[in-house]
């Protein structure tokens, strides 16, 4: 469509062309929030989700990945960071369409598995509360005692970069939306210039 703006051509007789102005400029709006560079950090973030998901669902502990918040919110991400390095390529209607509707599915899946990854943080520190200070006596003390300590932090420092992920996450996947539908929108406001050829008198 791009291509063809600009274009001089001689129609029929009596044709109607429709000309719009501006061309695909307005999606270009899309590209001010660097979609590229977005679509990399996403990617990123999404690889890192799916992996570092893998270890706790091997674990004993009750944790986020035993709903694979991690796993299909690192999908999301990495899906969401395709599409925009693809808009940043190519901005057409139909790409940033698609990344602004995975965009707000993306951003409600970041605030549920926020609230998964909180639950399961408060549960690993209930645990670990109750069985320190419940079942705690010097006689069941064992030099292994170092060791599930430093399990429960970990598994709690993991489920707090979850945490970390998902927020930052819904913060550029909110910067990129507004991005999307300012584009759109302007996209939907261009004229459309009608123009009629009438016939020539011979």
């Amino acid at each position: 469509m791009a291509a063809n703006v600009g274009k001089e051509g001689i129609p029929a007789e009596g044709a109607t062309t429709q000309t719009v102005t501006g061309g695909s400029k307005p999606l270009h709006r899309f590209l001010r929030g660097e979609p590229k560079t977005v679509g990399i950090v996403l990617i990123l973030m999404g690889s890192c989700l799916f992996m570092f998901g893998i270890p706790p669902k091997m674990d004993t502990l009750e944790s986020s990945s035993d709903i694979y918040s991690s796993f299909w919110l690192g999908i999301l991400y990495f899906t969401c960071g395709v599409l925009y390095i693809l808009a940043e390529r190519e901005p057409t209607k139909k790409i940033v369409t698609a990344s602004l509707a995975l965009s707000i599915i993306s951003i409600l899946g970041s605030i549920f598995a926020a609230f998964d990854f909180i639950k399961a943080m408060v549960v690993i520190s209930q645990n670990h509360y109750y069985r320190l200070y419940s079942t705690y006596s010097p006689d069941n003390h064992t030099e292994l005692e170092p060791v599930v300590e430093q399990h429960y932090l970990s598994a709690y420092s993991l489920e707090a970069v979850f945490l970390f992920h998902s927020l930052t996450g819904a913060v550029i996947l909110i910067t990129m939306t507004v991005f999307a539908r300012m584009a759109l929108r302007s996209s939907r406001t261009q004229a459309v210039v009608v123009m009629r050829n009438l016939p020539s008198a011979e």
